[in-house]
């Protein structure tokens, strides 16, 4: 091992394996082995077989989104084999991301690794596999030179060793490009999606194949009958044979609630959170470090309201809105997504109701804990709940028929949501950025919403406005992603079908409500709303098989 770390022509000190060790990870014990997570995948080049045995362990919990679990087998890896290339690959990987708490950590495991391959090249003697090496260089790409440039390497990669399924998963995921605004994926996103359909076609029990077809098509918009067809009964074969492994429950709950499976949905997310938290009691580890616990958190209370529980959401909602952060832990992922998601959930909840007592529930748990928890000098996250809050003011002022206040709310409303949008440039360069950038999307989705429920309480051709802005409120409402629920509840489709039911344009309501429902087939106004549509059109047998799928929804 060289005595000095060279990277970029800097002499560092000498490496300590703790320098990519977090305190966090070092005072755990080791992470427990899953046999069938580090089974179908590369051969790693270690003095250590235990060692190698952790790289491959990394790899399964990284390819069920589980980075936490991932990075501590690497860890692990780099302790009992200092000299594992692989290992520090890992670490990189699995902490990618920028300005987080483990990012020195990250960039001790990078310049190890470049220290390795300069080790390697000065001996001039063959320590690690050339497919190891491109591993590596394709890591440098990734933190370096971006998404792009990584998948261009990872492909590279493939097309050389076709038979190193993790390299084939990563090339295709890599060069996703995702959908257009209808819906349909664009050019990359299709041939990610054929190739890893390719691969679950050759390797039909792998787990990682398995895995990255669940949580690549369950992105996708509109496409319901595709993922009750072909990605559903995948989902469910993973729960079935790693029954006690959250990050499967989780996709499930995901995938389900998708399919419009209310009640499986909900069982699963309960699964879910239970599991973590049963990992969380066991490991010693804390929810900062356990965001899958917060997510399938969020789920719950989301379905719940979905399916007109709103006791139930809401008590999930108020033990989100109660849990204190840490300051020092501030910049850990399970903070950063329980300022954004877990304490603005319940507030985003009453959204979708109709009544000045919800509106003020949700502004009451909004201020559950004081300022001075949300840590305005370092987060953007208090910004973000003020624009929630007046935005419930606003919805106040419109039921009480007061337009005079709903129109200077509105106007507050406005200045508070171009503020927040003035900080991307600084936002970008938090660990929080995508919280920013989902925040942001539902704020300007609120604007058009407000516009329009504004608009609806006018008379002549500014109430007929109103159809416009809820249309524009729906498309910016995107696809739930990231193991996450949407941010607002309902389909905004579902607003304008109240408006076309109000007009007596009941063809337009009917798609309107049907269009609502592809996207979100468990939120009961909406199918309510349909059901009354229907009724109204005389379609008597449509309206009775509506009703008993409303029946099945409330169970």
């Amino acid at each position: 091992m060289c005595s000095l770390v060279v990277c970029g022509g800097l002499a560092a000190e000498e490496f300590k394996v703790d320098d990519v060790i977090h305190p966090v990870v070092a005072k755990l014990g080791k992470p427990k082995v899953i046999e069938a997570l580090g089974e179908g995948h590369m051969a790693v080049s270690s003095s250590s077989e235990v060692a190698a045995k952790h790289v491959t362990q990394g790899l399964g919990r990284m390819n069920a989104s589980w980075d936490f679990e991932a990075y501590r087998h690497f860890c692990e890896a780099a302790r009992l084999d200092p000299d594992c290339l692989m290992a520090y690959w890992g670490i990189a990987m699995s902490l990618a991301g920028s300005q987080h708490e483990f990012f020195d950590e990250r960039k001790a495991a990078v310049e190890r690794m470049l220290d390795l391959l300069e080790s390697e090249a000065a001996a001039k003697e063959t320590r690690w596999s050339d497919l190891e090496k491109r591993y590596a260089q394709a890591a440098g790409y990734l933190l370096t030179s971006g998404v792009r440039a990584a998948g261009l390497a990872f492909n590279a990669l493939a097309e050389k060793y076709p038979a190193d399924i993790q390299g084939r998963l990563f090339s295709l995921f890599l060069q996703r490009d995702g959908f257009d605004s209808g819906g349909k994926p664009l050019v990359g996103q299709q041939r990610a999606n054929a190739g890893i359909k390719k691969m679950l076609e050759e390797h039909p029990d792998h787990y990682s194949v398995m895995a990255f077809w669940v949580s690549s098509q369950a992105e996708a918009l509109l496409n319901v009958s595709n993922l009750r067809d072909e990605v559903l009964p995948v989902a469910r074969k993973l729960v079935k044979l790693l029954p006690e492994y959250p990050p499967y429950r989780l996709m499930l709950a995901h995938v389900e609630a998708r399919c419009g499976n209310a009640a499986l949905a909900i069982q699963a997310a309960n699964d879910a959170a239970k599991l973590y938290q049963s990992y969380m009691d066991e490991e010693k580890v804390s929810l900062y470090d356990c965001d899958g616990w917060i997510r399938a958190k969020v789920y719950l209370a989301v379905l719940h309201e979905m399916k007109g529980a709103q006791a139930k959401a809401e008590e999930v909602a108020n033990e989100l809105a109660g849990i204190k952060v840490d300051e020092e832990r501030l910049f850990s992922r399970g903070a950063g997504l329980l300022l954004w998601e877990g304490r603005t959930v319940g507030a985003r909840l009453m959204m979708g109701r109709s009544d000045i007592a919800s509106f003020e529930k949700g502004q009451k748990i909004l201020k559950t804990l004081p300022e001075e928890q949300w840590f305005k000098e370092k987060s953007f996250a208090l910004p973000y709940r003020n624009c929630v809050a007046v935005y419930l003011a606003v919805r106040m002022a419109i039921t009480d028929q007061d337009m005079k206040s709903s129109k200077a709310l509105f106007d507050q409303f406005l200045v508070r949501v171009d503020a927040l949008g003035k900080t991307q440039q600084l936002a970008s360069k938090t660990s929080s950025y995508s919280s920013w950038a989902r925040a942001m999307n539902t704020l300007m989705m609120m604007v058009s919403e407000l516009r329009g429920l504004i608009a609806q309480n006018e008379e002549g051709a500014t109430r007929l406005s109103a159809s416009t802005w809820f249309r524009s409120a729906a498309d910016r409402q995107g696809s739930p992603a990231n193991l996450l629920p949407p941010t607002v509840d309902y389909p905004m489709k579902w607003r304008l079908g109240l408006f076309y039911l109000e007009e007596g344009k009941l063809e337009k309501a009917e798609e309107a409500f049907r269009e609502g429902l592809a996207l979100r087939p468990n939120h009961l106004a909406t199918l309510q709303g349909f059901y009354q549509v229907l009724k109204k059109m005389g379609k008597t047998e449509s309206a009775k098989l509506l009703e008993a799928r409303i029946e099945a929804v409330k169970k």
